[in-house]
């Protein structure tokens, strides 16, 4: 897809940029696809028959750049009308362009250029998220976006998804240098077509506290993946899903999000909802390769207890999950202290 063509989604969407010039779209374009502006305000003079439709809560709108290529993709989430005197800071603080004194200077200006401001002039505010990035925007989203990890933990009555159910899972939100975007966490029903395993039943009547706080208040599996995806979805920026290992913890979660949510705990060329980016973060790989350790030495209770932020692994999901996000944030102060690696273009296609 070329960078001015657009999916067959939107191609009848509302095209419009940010600001009165190119330089300004730009601008406020990075602070989106930042995941820093979530918000804007236009005069409600600008609105009407023949001019701009107003925002529409649930519609999907096309971002362009300052060149006038389609960018991203937002959705409104709130249309409000008021005074512009009346547009309160923590209201403003969402459109992420500096403290309320800047952005009253600022948008006074831009009105004053623009038919003219006045302190009582009605203003439409609108909140909005961020659903897509389009390819005229992404080499902008690949520079100034903060992806967040999903450090994700679950417990299971067996191994594998396929013959057992998951019992519960936890997420934990982070950003690499530790910033926390909140949790979330559930038990689950298990499944009537799925069997316990024997091994896996009598370790869990090993642990009867963690046994208890896995199987408490349990719904099913079709009400909370659903709602687990759009948590997911609702955090700014590109999420990346971590387990520790994949090939367990992102296995179930994978499994259940393909059965019950339609999506997946990668993206790909398919054509379905895609809440994550990339193929995900095995912690175990990575701590075990950043610790310069064999093969046959990686594991996680090889790793100092510092690193989980003293957190014991008691297999209640959120305890665990919220050790192995400290983990990650350890691991990352590891990966920025290397020497890039960088070279001719590679030979994967």
């Amino acid at each position: 897809m070329s960078s001015t063509s657009l999916p067959p989604q939107y191609a009848n969407a509302i095209r419009f940029s940010f600001g009165d010039s190119p330089e300004l779209a730009d601008a406020l374009l990075s602070l989106v696809l930042a995941g820093k502006k979530t918000a804007t305000c236009g005069a409600l003079r600008d609105y009407g028959p023949g001019k701009e439709p107003l925002p529409q809560v649930g519609r999907r709108d096309v971002v362009l750049n300052g060149a006038g290529e389609p960018a991203c993709v937002i959705e409104t989430l709130s249309v409000e009308i008021g005074r512009f005197d009346d547009i309160d800071p923590a209201f403003t603080d969402l459109e992420g362009e500096g403290p309320y004194a800047k952005w009253r200077a600022e948008h006074e200006a831009y009105f004053a250029r623009n038919g003219g401001f006045s302190p009582d002039m009605e203003i439409a505010c609108e909140r909005f998220r961020l659903v897509d990035v389009l390819p005229a925007g992404r080499p902008i989203h690949n520079l100034v976006a903060s992806p967040i990890f999903i450090v994700t933990d679950i417990e299971s009555d067996g191994p594998t998804p396929l013959h057992n159910s998951m019992l519960s899972f936890a997420s934990v939100a982070i950003e690499a240098d530790g910033t926390r975007h909140g949790e979330f966490e559930a038990q689950l029903l298990q499944r009537p077509d799925r069997t316990t395993n024997e091994t896996t039943m009598a370790w869990w009547e090993t642990q009867p506290e963690a046994w208890a706080a896995t199987t408490a208040n349990a719904e099913p599996a079709e009400a909370v993946m659903p709602r687990f995806a759009d948590w997911v979805e609702s955090l700014p920026g590109p999420k990346v899903f971590v387990a520790a290992p994949m090939i367990f913890d992102g296995l179930w979660m994978d499994h259940y999000l393909d059965e019950f949510a339609g999506t997946r705990v990668l993206s790909g060329p398919f054509k379905q909802r895609q809440i994550f980016r990339g193929g995900g973060v095995c912690l175990y790989t990575m701590a075990g390769t950043l610790r310069g350790a064999p093969y046959l030495d990686w594991g996680m209770s090889k790793l100092p207890a510092e690193f989980y932020g003293h957190i014991a692994h008691t297999h209640k999901a959120i305890d665990d999950a919220r050790g192995f996000a400290n983990v990650l944030v350890e691991l990352f102060k590891i990966s920025r202290a290397l020497p890039p690696i960088s070279g001719s273009k590679s030979d994967f296609r």
